[in-house]
Protein backbone atom coordinates (compact mmCIF):
# COMPACT_ATOMS: atom_id res chain seq x y z
CA UNK A 1 0.00 0.00 0.00
CA UNK A 2 1.61 3.13 -1.15
CA UNK A 3 1.45 6.47 0.88
CA UNK A 4 -1.27 8.23 -0.96
CA UNK A 5 -3.38 4.61 0.05
CA UNK A 6 -2.51 5.09 3.72
CA UNK A 7 -4.20 8.23 3.40
CA UNK A 8 -7.08 7.67 2.06
CA UNK A 9 -7.61 4.72 4.51
CA UNK A 10 -6.75 6.93 7.32
CA UNK A 11 -8.80 10.09 6.36
CA UNK A 12 -11.95 7.93 5.47
CA UNK A 13 -11.25 5.88 9.00
CA UNK A 14 -11.25 9.29 11.16
CA UNK A 15 -14.53 10.48 9.17
CA UNK A 16 -16.66 7.19 9.59
CA UNK A 17 -15.52 7.05 13.42
CA UNK A 18 -16.72 10.68 14.14
CA UNK A 19 -19.84 9.94 12.49
CA UNK A 20 -20.48 6.94 13.88
CA UNK A 21 -19.87 9.05 17.72
CA UNK A 22 -22.71 10.98 16.77
CA UNK A 23 -24.60 8.10 15.87
CA UNK A 24 -24.13 6.79 19.03
CA UNK A 25 -24.98 9.99 20.30
CA UNK A 26 -28.94 9.26 19.59
CA UNK A 27 -29.18 5.80 18.35
CA UNK A 28 -30.59 4.87 22.03
CA UNK A 29 -33.26 7.71 21.26
CA UNK A 30 -35.07 6.16 18.55
CA UNK A 31 -38.48 4.55 18.16
CA UNK A 32 -41.63 4.40 20.77
CA UNK A 33 -39.07 3.16 24.05
CA UNK A 34 -36.10 5.35 22.86
CA UNK A 35 -34.36 7.23 26.00
CA UNK A 36 -33.93 10.80 27.17
CA UNK A 37 -30.87 12.47 26.94
CA UNK A 38 -29.92 14.86 29.60
CA UNK A 39 -27.79 18.22 28.09
CA UNK A 40 -25.95 20.58 30.32
CA UNK A 41 -23.75 23.73 29.21
CA UNK A 42 -20.75 25.22 30.94
CA UNK A 43 -23.14 27.83 32.25
CA UNK A 44 -25.43 24.93 34.30
CA UNK A 45 -28.40 25.36 31.88
CA UNK A 46 -30.27 22.07 31.34
CA UNK A 47 -31.89 20.15 28.89
CA UNK A 48 -33.78 17.14 29.02
CA UNK A 49 -34.81 15.87 25.96
CA UNK A 50 -34.88 12.93 23.22
CA UNK A 51 -35.67 14.58 20.47
CA UNK A 52 -33.11 14.18 17.73
CA UNK A 53 -33.23 17.31 16.18
CA UNK A 54 -32.88 19.15 19.55
CA UNK A 55 -29.70 16.74 20.77
CA UNK A 56 -27.51 17.24 17.27
CA UNK A 57 -28.41 20.54 17.38
CA UNK A 58 -26.73 21.53 20.62
CA UNK A 59 -23.50 19.08 20.43
CA UNK A 60 -20.38 20.86 20.71
CA UNK A 61 -19.16 19.16 17.55
CA UNK A 62 -15.15 20.05 16.19
CA UNK A 63 -14.83 17.03 13.78
CA UNK A 64 -15.70 18.20 10.03
CA UNK A 65 -17.13 14.62 9.42
CA UNK A 66 -19.26 15.23 12.03
CA UNK A 67 -20.47 18.14 11.25
CA UNK A 68 -21.71 16.56 8.25
CA UNK A 69 -23.71 14.51 10.14
CA UNK A 70 -25.51 17.35 11.76
CA UNK A 71 -25.85 19.32 8.72
CA UNK A 72 -28.20 15.98 7.45
CA UNK A 73 -29.97 15.86 10.11
CA UNK A 74 -31.02 19.70 9.96
CA UNK A 75 -32.22 19.34 6.44
CA UNK A 76 -33.96 16.31 7.32
CA UNK A 77 -35.92 18.40 9.92
CA UNK A 78 -36.37 21.48 7.70
CA UNK A 79 -38.05 19.38 5.03
CA UNK A 80 -40.48 16.62 7.11
CA UNK A 81 -40.10 18.27 10.32
CA UNK A 82 -39.81 14.72 12.33
CA UNK A 83 -37.23 11.41 11.00
CA UNK A 84 -34.01 13.23 11.84
CA UNK A 85 -32.71 10.24 14.27
CA UNK A 86 -33.53 7.67 11.87
CA UNK A 87 -31.74 9.46 9.11
CA UNK A 88 -28.66 9.61 11.17
CA UNK A 89 -28.51 6.21 12.63
CA UNK A 90 -29.12 4.90 8.81
CA UNK A 91 -26.07 7.05 7.35
CA UNK A 92 -24.19 5.19 10.53
CA UNK A 93 -25.29 1.92 9.31
CA UNK A 94 -24.26 2.64 5.70
CA UNK A 95 -20.74 4.03 6.71
CA UNK A 96 -20.19 0.63 9.03
CA UNK A 97 -21.20 -1.23 6.24
CA UNK A 98 -18.80 0.36 3.76
CA UNK A 99 -15.93 -0.51 6.03
CA UNK A 100 -16.98 -4.35 5.48
CA UNK A 101 -16.76 -3.40 2.06
CA UNK A 102 -13.37 -1.74 2.16
CA UNK A 103 -12.27 -5.32 3.60
CA UNK A 104 -13.29 -7.26 0.52
CA UNK A 105 -11.56 -4.44 -1.54
CA UNK A 106 -14.10 -2.63 -2.72
CA UNK A 107 -13.10 1.02 -4.02
CA UNK A 108 -15.18 4.02 -2.45
CA UNK A 109 -16.20 4.77 -6.00
CA UNK A 110 -17.90 1.34 -6.59
CA UNK A 111 -19.58 1.33 -3.20
CA UNK A 112 -20.77 5.12 -3.72
CA UNK A 113 -22.22 3.99 -7.09
CA UNK A 114 -23.88 0.63 -5.73
CA UNK A 115 -25.36 2.94 -2.69
CA UNK A 116 -26.59 5.83 -4.92
CA UNK A 117 -28.77 2.76 -7.46
CA UNK A 118 -29.57 1.06 -4.16
CA UNK A 119 -31.66 4.15 -2.65
CA UNK A 120 -33.40 5.04 -5.99
CA UNK A 121 -34.51 1.61 -6.52
CA UNK A 122 -35.65 1.54 -2.56
CA UNK A 123 -37.51 4.65 -3.13
CA UNK A 124 -39.02 3.66 -6.10
CA UNK A 125 -40.50 0.26 -4.73
CA UNK A 126 -41.12 2.49 -1.56
CA UNK A 127 -43.77 5.13 -3.62
CA UNK A 128 -44.71 2.58 -6.00
CA UNK A 129 -45.76 -0.78 -4.26
CA UNK A 130 -45.31 0.13 -0.03
CA UNK A 131 -47.02 3.54 -0.19
CA UNK A 132 -50.59 3.71 0.50
CA UNK A 133 -53.05 6.55 0.07
CA UNK A 134 -53.12 9.35 2.78
CA UNK A 135 -55.69 11.88 3.71
CA UNK A 136 -57.72 13.34 6.29
CA UNK A 137 -59.06 10.06 7.60
CA UNK A 138 -55.48 9.19 8.96
CA UNK A 139 -54.44 12.05 10.46
CA UNK A 140 -55.01 11.19 13.90
CA UNK A 141 -52.99 8.23 13.27
CA UNK A 142 -49.96 9.35 11.79
CA UNK A 143 -50.00 12.34 14.86
CA UNK A 144 -49.99 9.72 17.61
CA UNK A 145 -47.53 7.91 15.68
CA UNK A 146 -44.91 11.09 15.27
CA UNK A 147 -45.95 11.86 19.62
CA UNK A 148 -45.39 8.48 20.90
CA UNK A 149 -42.29 7.97 22.84
CA UNK A 150 -42.16 12.13 23.85
CA UNK A 151 -43.21 13.77 26.89
CA UNK A 152 -47.03 14.55 25.43
CA UNK A 153 -47.50 10.62 24.92
CA UNK A 154 -49.28 10.75 28.39
CA UNK A 155 -52.67 12.38 26.67
CA UNK A 156 -51.86 11.09 23.41
CA UNK A 157 -55.92 11.33 21.82
CA UNK A 158 -56.21 15.02 23.36
CA UNK A 159 -52.40 16.12 21.53
CA UNK A 160 -53.28 14.26 18.15
CA UNK A 161 -56.95 16.36 18.14
CA UNK A 162 -55.33 19.60 18.77
CA UNK A 163 -52.53 19.10 16.16
CA UNK A 164 -54.87 17.71 13.55
CA UNK A 165 -57.71 20.48 14.51
CA UNK A 166 -54.66 23.23 14.57
CA UNK A 167 -53.44 22.03 10.59
CA UNK A 168 -56.57 21.96 9.08
CA UNK A 169 -57.54 25.65 10.74
CA UNK A 170 -54.13 26.89 9.33
CA UNK A 171 -53.66 24.80 6.50
CA UNK A 172 -50.21 24.35 7.20
CA UNK A 173 -47.27 23.60 10.25
CA UNK A 174 -45.98 26.64 9.57
CA UNK A 175 -49.03 29.12 10.50
CA UNK A 176 -49.51 27.25 13.26
CA UNK A 177 -48.23 29.51 16.26
CA UNK A 178 -47.18 27.43 19.51
CA UNK A 179 -47.30 29.57 23.00
CA UNK A 180 -46.35 27.71 26.28
CA UNK A 181 -48.30 28.91 29.73
CA UNK A 182 -46.62 27.52 32.69
CA UNK A 183 -49.19 26.11 35.06
CA UNK A 184 -51.73 23.30 34.57
CA UNK A 185 -51.12 19.89 32.56
CA UNK A 186 -51.25 18.69 29.44
CA UNK A 187 -54.70 17.91 29.21
CA UNK A 188 -55.40 21.83 29.92
CA UNK A 189 -53.46 22.66 26.19
CA UNK A 190 -56.15 24.05 23.94
CA UNK A 191 -56.41 25.36 20.60
CA UNK A 192 -57.13 29.30 20.33
CA UNK A 193 -58.85 30.69 17.32
CA UNK A 194 -56.88 33.97 17.04
CA UNK A 195 -53.45 35.38 17.93
CA UNK A 196 -51.81 35.95 21.06
CA UNK A 197 -49.06 38.73 22.12
CA UNK A 198 -46.29 37.76 24.95
CA UNK A 199 -46.54 41.58 25.96
CA UNK A 200 -48.08 43.92 27.71
CA UNK A 201 -49.30 47.52 27.02
CA UNK A 202 -46.30 50.47 27.92
CA UNK A 203 -48.61 52.22 30.26
CA UNK A 204 -51.56 50.86 31.83
CA UNK A 205 -54.70 50.54 29.88
CA UNK A 206 -58.26 49.69 30.64
CA UNK A 207 -59.06 46.69 28.09
CA UNK A 208 -62.72 46.42 26.91
CA UNK A 209 -63.73 43.66 25.55
CA UNK A 210 -64.25 45.41 22.04
CA UNK A 211 -62.30 47.93 20.76
CA UNK A 212 -60.27 49.16 17.76
CA UNK A 213 -57.05 48.23 16.54
CA UNK A 214 -54.11 49.36 13.95
CA UNK A 215 -50.55 47.72 13.51
CA UNK A 216 -47.70 49.27 12.15
CA UNK A 217 -44.42 47.86 10.95
CA UNK A 218 -42.14 50.37 12.41
CA UNK A 219 -41.20 53.10 15.10
CA UNK A 220 -42.49 56.12 16.48
CA UNK A 221 -39.18 57.46 17.97
CA UNK A 222 -36.95 60.24 17.79
CA UNK A 223 -34.25 59.36 13.99
CA UNK A 224 -31.02 60.04 14.68
CA UNK A 225 -28.66 61.22 11.94
CA UNK A 226 -26.44 59.04 10.49
CA UNK A 227 -23.62 61.47 9.66
CA UNK A 228 -21.38 63.02 12.46
CA UNK A 229 -22.28 66.31 13.05
CA UNK A 230 -21.02 69.08 15.11
CA UNK A 231 -23.71 72.01 15.43
CA UNK A 232 -23.14 74.94 17.59
CA UNK A 233 -26.56 76.35 19.47
CA UNK A 234 -27.74 78.64 21.92
CA UNK A 235 -30.02 77.92 24.72
CA UNK A 236 -33.12 79.19 22.75
CA UNK A 237 -31.56 77.25 19.40
CA UNK A 238 -31.54 74.34 21.14
CA UNK A 239 -34.62 74.42 22.46
CA UNK A 240 -36.68 74.79 19.35
CA UNK A 241 -34.27 72.04 17.83
CA UNK A 242 -35.23 69.40 20.74
CA UNK A 243 -38.99 70.46 20.60
CA UNK A 244 -39.00 70.40 16.50
CA UNK A 245 -38.83 66.02 16.74
CA UNK A 246 -40.94 65.45 19.37
CA UNK A 247 -43.56 68.20 17.83
CA UNK A 248 -43.65 65.70 14.31
CA UNK A 249 -43.63 62.71 16.10
CA UNK A 250 -46.87 64.07 18.55
CA UNK A 251 -48.48 65.22 15.30
CA UNK A 252 -48.11 61.52 14.06
CA UNK A 253 -49.65 60.67 17.09
CA UNK A 254 -52.68 63.07 16.39
CA UNK A 255 -53.26 61.12 13.01
CA UNK A 256 -53.58 58.01 14.46
CA UNK A 257 -55.68 59.10 16.81
CA UNK A 258 -58.19 60.36 14.02
CA UNK A 259 -57.82 56.91 12.20
CA UNK A 260 -58.57 55.16 15.24
CA UNK A 261 -61.86 56.51 16.88
CA UNK A 262 -62.36 56.83 20.03
CA UNK A 263 -60.87 54.08 21.54
CA UNK A 264 -58.23 51.25 20.67
CA UNK A 265 -54.79 49.51 20.38
CA UNK A 266 -51.68 50.16 18.40
CA UNK A 267 -49.45 47.66 17.59
CA UNK A 268 -46.27 48.45 16.75
CA UNK A 269 -43.21 46.71 15.90
CA UNK A 270 -39.99 49.13 16.90
CA UNK A 271 -40.10 51.49 19.98
CA UNK A 272 -42.54 54.11 20.71
CA UNK A 273 -41.49 57.11 21.98
CA UNK A 274 -42.59 57.26 26.16
CA UNK A 275 -44.30 61.15 24.87
CA UNK A 276 -46.41 59.49 22.11
CA UNK A 277 -47.60 56.86 24.49
CA UNK A 278 -48.61 59.42 27.25
CA UNK A 279 -50.28 61.35 24.36
CA UNK A 280 -52.06 58.40 23.10
CA UNK A 281 -53.18 56.90 26.24
CA UNK A 282 -55.08 60.50 27.03
CA UNK A 283 -57.20 59.67 23.65
CA UNK A 284 -57.47 56.10 25.16
CA UNK A 285 -55.47 54.49 22.72
CA UNK A 286 -52.79 51.54 24.58
CA UNK A 287 -49.87 50.60 23.15
CA UNK A 288 -47.93 47.46 22.03
CA UNK A 289 -44.21 47.94 21.01
CA UNK A 290 -41.41 45.89 20.29
CA UNK A 291 -43.12 42.96 18.59
CA UNK A 292 -41.70 40.48 16.54
CA UNK A 293 -42.86 40.13 12.50
CA UNK A 294 -44.18 37.27 13.03
CA UNK A 295 -46.52 38.10 15.44
CA UNK A 296 -47.57 41.20 13.28
CA UNK A 297 -47.98 39.09 10.41
CA UNK A 298 -49.89 36.61 13.02
CA UNK A 299 -52.43 39.92 14.13
CA UNK A 300 -52.72 40.75 10.34
CA UNK A 301 -54.47 36.99 9.56
CA UNK A 302 -55.95 37.19 12.64
CA UNK A 303 -57.87 40.79 12.00
CA UNK A 304 -57.83 40.93 8.16
CA UNK A 305 -55.95 44.15 8.15
CA UNK A 306 -52.42 44.62 6.42
CA UNK A 307 -49.61 46.02 8.41
CA UNK A 308 -48.85 49.41 7.68
CA UNK A 309 -45.31 50.66 6.71
CA UNK A 310 -45.64 54.08 8.38
CA UNK A 311 -48.61 56.09 10.10
CA UNK A 312 -49.37 57.73 6.55
CA UNK A 313 -50.29 54.24 4.84
CA UNK A 314 -53.21 53.63 7.91
CA UNK A 315 -56.17 52.56 6.59
CA UNK A 316 -59.26 52.20 8.58
CA UNK A 317 -58.70 50.39 11.79
CA UNK A 318 -60.83 47.34 12.84
CA UNK A 319 -62.82 45.86 15.68
CA UNK A 320 -60.95 42.89 18.06
CA UNK A 321 -61.82 41.16 20.86
CA UNK A 322 -59.14 41.30 23.43
CA UNK A 323 -58.61 39.87 26.71
CA UNK A 324 -55.68 40.18 29.06
CA UNK A 325 -54.81 37.44 30.86
CA UNK A 326 -51.61 37.00 33.45
CA UNK A 327 -49.84 33.43 33.47
CA UNK A 328 -46.66 33.12 35.80
CA UNK A 329 -46.53 36.76 36.47
CA UNK A 330 -46.80 37.60 32.78
CA UNK A 331 -48.90 39.03 30.90
CA UNK A 332 -50.60 38.22 27.61
CA UNK A 333 -52.98 39.22 25.18
CA UNK A 334 -55.53 37.20 23.64
CA UNK A 335 -56.75 38.61 20.63
CA UNK A 336 -59.49 37.86 17.63
CA UNK A 337 -60.85 39.85 14.61
CA UNK A 338 -64.71 40.06 14.02
CA UNK A 339 -63.68 38.57 9.98
CA UNK A 340 -63.14 35.52 9.48
CA UNK A 341 -59.44 34.00 9.93
CA UNK A 342 -57.84 31.05 9.60
CA UNK A 343 -55.24 32.10 12.23
CA UNK A 344 -54.62 29.82 15.08
CA UNK A 345 -52.49 29.65 18.52
CA UNK A 346 -52.00 25.87 20.03
CA UNK A 347 -51.73 26.63 23.49
CA UNK A 348 -49.59 24.52 25.85
CA UNK A 349 -49.93 24.25 29.71
CA UNK A 350 -47.80 22.15 31.71
CA UNK A 351 -45.84 21.97 34.96
CA UNK A 352 -42.29 23.51 34.07
CA UNK A 353 -40.72 25.38 31.60
CA UNK A 354 -38.65 22.33 30.64
CA UNK A 355 -41.43 20.23 30.46
CA UNK A 356 -43.37 23.05 28.31
CA UNK A 357 -40.15 23.20 26.14
CA UNK A 358 -39.96 19.28 25.47
CA UNK A 359 -43.88 19.32 25.07
CA UNK A 360 -43.44 21.90 22.41
CA UNK A 361 -41.12 19.83 20.59
CA UNK A 362 -43.00 17.23 20.39
CA UNK A 363 -45.97 19.13 19.22
CA UNK A 364 -43.85 20.47 16.16
CA UNK A 365 -42.93 17.21 14.97
CA UNK A 366 -46.51 16.42 15.09
CA UNK A 367 -47.94 19.35 13.19
CA UNK A 368 -45.23 18.79 10.44
CA UNK A 369 -46.14 15.23 9.99
CA UNK A 370 -49.88 15.80 9.93
CA UNK A 371 -49.50 18.85 7.27
CA UNK A 372 -47.03 16.50 5.34
CA UNK A 373 -50.09 13.72 5.05
CA UNK A 374 -52.82 16.91 4.72
CA UNK A 375 -54.19 16.96 0.88
CA UNK A 376 -53.83 13.44 0.20
CA UNK A 377 -50.23 12.64 0.28
CA UNK A 378 -49.22 9.24 0.72
CA UNK A 379 -48.23 7.49 4.06
CA UNK A 380 -46.71 3.74 5.23
CA UNK A 381 -46.96 1.80 8.47
CA UNK A 382 -44.71 2.71 10.77
CA UNK A 383 -42.17 0.80 13.10
CA UNK A 384 -39.39 0.43 10.45
CA UNK A 385 -41.62 -2.06 8.17
CA UNK A 386 -40.92 -0.19 5.41
CA UNK A 387 -37.54 -0.52 6.10
CA UNK A 388 -37.00 -4.29 6.02
CA UNK A 389 -39.77 -4.04 2.92
CA UNK A 390 -37.37 -2.10 0.91
CA UNK A 391 -34.17 -4.61 2.27
CA UNK A 392 -35.93 -7.69 1.01
CA UNK A 393 -36.92 -5.72 -2.34
CA UNK A 394 -32.85 -5.12 -2.57
CA UNK A 395 -31.90 -8.24 -2.00
CA UNK A 396 -33.89 -10.21 -4.70
CA UNK A 397 -33.00 -7.52 -6.99
CA UNK A 398 -29.55 -6.91 -6.27
CA UNK A 399 -28.28 -9.61 -9.23
CA UNK A 400 -29.60 -7.50 -12.16
CA UNK A 401 -27.19 -4.96 -11.53
CA UNK A 402 -24.03 -6.12 -12.90
CA UNK A 403 -20.06 -6.29 -11.27
CA UNK A 404 -18.97 -5.30 -7.37
CA UNK A 405 -21.82 -2.55 -6.86
CA UNK A 406 -24.36 -5.52 -6.47
CA UNK A 407 -22.43 -5.97 -3.41
CA UNK A 408 -23.02 -2.24 -2.22
CA UNK A 409 -26.37 -2.81 -2.98
CA UNK A 410 -26.73 -6.07 -0.51
CA UNK A 411 -24.68 -3.79 2.01
CA UNK A 412 -27.34 -0.86 1.66
CA UNK A 413 -30.28 -3.95 2.63
CA UNK A 414 -28.42 -5.07 5.28
CA UNK A 415 -28.27 -1.40 6.57
CA UNK A 416 -31.93 -0.83 6.51
CA UNK A 417 -32.84 -3.07 8.35
CA UNK A 418 -31.49 -1.08 11.47
CA UNK A 419 -34.10 1.06 11.68
CA UNK A 420 -36.51 -1.59 13.23
CA UNK A 421 -33.76 -3.42 15.35
CA UNK A 422 -33.12 0.12 17.15
CA UNK A 423 -36.54 0.32 17.91
CA UNK A 424 -36.46 -3.44 18.94
CA UNK A 425 -33.66 -3.11 20.87
CA UNK A 426 -34.44 0.25 22.87
CA UNK A 427 -37.64 -1.71 23.99
CA UNK A 428 -35.29 -4.62 25.49
CA UNK A 429 -36.01 -7.34 23.03
CA UNK A 430 -33.76 -9.04 20.92
CA UNK A 431 -32.94 -6.75 17.51
CA UNK A 432 -31.92 -10.03 15.21
CA UNK A 433 -35.13 -11.83 16.63
CA UNK A 434 -37.00 -9.30 15.82
CA UNK A 435 -36.03 -8.55 12.05
CA UNK A 436 -35.77 -12.51 11.52
CA UNK A 437 -39.68 -12.84 12.24
CA UNK A 438 -40.39 -9.26 10.00
CA UNK A 439 -38.89 -11.04 7.09
CA UNK A 440 -40.72 -13.82 7.61
CA UNK A 441 -43.64 -12.01 7.48
CA UNK A 442 -42.63 -10.04 4.21
CA UNK A 443 -41.80 -13.48 2.90
CA UNK A 444 -45.93 -14.61 3.30
CA UNK A 445 -46.69 -10.98 1.52
CA UNK A 446 -47.71 -8.76 4.49
CA UNK A 447 -44.98 -5.54 4.12
CA UNK A 448 -46.60 -3.79 7.23
CA UNK A 449 -45.30 -5.99 10.50
CA UNK A 450 -42.55 -4.20 12.76
CA UNK A 451 -41.48 -4.69 16.07
CA UNK A 452 -43.76 -5.01 19.07
CA UNK A 453 -42.33 -2.81 21.68
CA UNK A 454 -44.82 -3.94 23.92
CA UNK A 455 -44.80 -7.64 24.56
CA UNK A 456 -42.50 -8.60 22.28
CA UNK A 457 -42.16 -9.96 18.64
CA UNK A 458 -43.88 -8.05 15.32
CA UNK A 459 -47.02 -6.91 14.74
CA UNK A 460 -48.75 -5.39 12.08
CA UNK A 461 -48.36 -1.69 12.33
CA UNK A 462 -50.88 -0.85 9.45
CA UNK A 463 -53.85 -2.58 11.61
CA UNK A 464 -52.26 -0.76 14.88
CA UNK A 465 -52.66 2.61 13.50
CA UNK A 466 -48.51 3.09 13.63
CA UNK A 467 -48.85 5.48 10.04
CA UNK A 468 -45.77 7.72 8.86
CA UNK A 469 -45.46 10.14 5.73
CA UNK A 470 -44.40 8.32 2.65
CA UNK A 471 -41.73 11.72 2.47
CA UNK A 472 -40.36 11.46 5.84
CA UNK A 473 -39.11 7.63 4.71
CA UNK A 474 -38.45 8.46 1.36
CA UNK A 475 -36.52 11.97 2.42
CA UNK A 476 -34.71 9.72 5.08
CA UNK A 477 -33.33 7.36 3.07
CA UNK A 478 -32.28 9.97 0.29
CA UNK A 479 -30.31 11.62 3.11
CA UNK A 480 -28.55 9.62 4.41
CA UNK A 481 -27.42 8.17 1.59
CA UNK A 482 -26.00 11.66 0.46
CA UNK A 483 -24.24 12.28 3.42
CA UNK A 484 -22.66 8.83 3.43
CA UNK A 485 -21.33 8.96 -0.14
CA UNK A 486 -20.10 12.53 0.67
CA UNK A 487 -17.83 10.99 3.64
CA UNK A 488 -16.68 8.15 1.34
CA UNK A 489 -15.39 10.27 -1.23
CA UNK A 490 -13.21 12.17 0.67
CA UNK A 491 -9.84 10.81 0.73
CA UNK A 492 -7.66 13.29 2.56
CA UNK A 493 -8.06 16.24 5.26
CA UNK A 494 -6.03 18.79 4.83
CA UNK A 495 -5.86 22.32 6.55
CA UNK A 496 -6.79 25.39 4.76
CA UNK A 497 -5.24 28.82 5.22
CA UNK A 498 -7.22 32.06 7.08
CA UNK A 499 -8.92 34.52 5.76
CA UNK A 500 -7.19 37.60 5.73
Amino acid sequence: MNESEKARDKAQALNIRAAKAIVETVKSTLGPMGMDKMMVDGGGNVIVTNDGATILRELDVAHPGAKMMVEIAKTQEALCYDGTTTTVVLAGQLLSNSEMLFEKGLHPNVICRGYHEASQMAVDFLVSEIAMKGGDNVLHEVAKTAITGKTVESATDIVSTLCVDAVLAAGDADKVRVISLPGGSIEDSYLFKGAIVSKDFVLDYEVDEKTNALLLNTGLEEEKGQDNVQVQLDAASYKEFSQASKKGLLEQAQQIVDKMGEKGILFVRDGVHDHVCAYLKKNNIGVVRRLPESTLRALSNTLGIPVSQSVEDFEDSTTIRVSRQKHNDVYYLFIVGEAESDQSTLVLRGATQSTLDEMERGFDDALGVVSLVKDNHSVVAGGGSSFVAMASYLRNHAATVGGRAQMAIEAFADALEIIPATIAENAGFDPLDTILAIRHEIQNGSLQYGPDVAEGGVKDMGAEGIIEPTELIRQAVLSSTEVTTSILRIDDIVGRRELE
